[in-house]
């Protein structure tokens, strides 16, 4: 929801920076940032490691493009912003839609890495036979396999 209303006020500021409407503007910028200091706020870097540092720092350069593109009135700092914030909202979607175990890499979003997977080579090493398995053949509640949601991609 955040990166929702994120995108969504950086919409509503480009708008207002076309319209000319200098305080609309900044209201949205502001708010857009507000939801991105928040997003940072919410970082776990002791848990998220390296990915925590990297979307800090992806973080902090949206925020300063924001105020650029407020100072400067330039429509493209915006919308280097919202594109940023369009991947990764649709990243986050892909992971909570597509729920899978440690290591297995997205099929929508890392389509080459994940057919290596399911062939079993990994990135870099052999899967675990038995994550491939699980990845490849879900079981249904009765412990029957059942088909598998995804399409390897030729």
């Amino acid at each position: 929801m955040l990166y929702e209303g994120a995108i969504r006020f950086t919409k509503h500021a480009h708008a207002a920076m076309k319209q000319k409407k200098v305080a609309e503007k900044g209201k949205f910028i502001s708010k857009a940032t507000a939801i991105l200091s928040e997003l940072m706020a919410t970082l776990d870097f002791k848990a998220g490691g390296q990915l925590a540092v990297d979307l800090e720092n992806l973080y902090v350069f949206m925020i300063d493009k924001l105020i650029e593109g407020n100072i400067k009135n330039d429509p493209e700092c915006l919308l280097t912003v919202e594109n940023l914030l369009l991947t990764l909202h649709e990243a986050w979607k892909d992971v909570i839609e597509n729920p899978r175990p440690d290591g297995v890499p997205s099929p929508k979003l890392q389509p080459e890495e994940f057919q290596k997977f399911a062939a079993g080579q990994g990135a870099g090493a052999p899967a675990p036979a038995a994550a491939t398995q699980a990845a490849a053949q879900p079981a249904a509640k009765d412990g029957a396999p059942v088909k598998p949601t995804f399409k390897l991609m030729a």
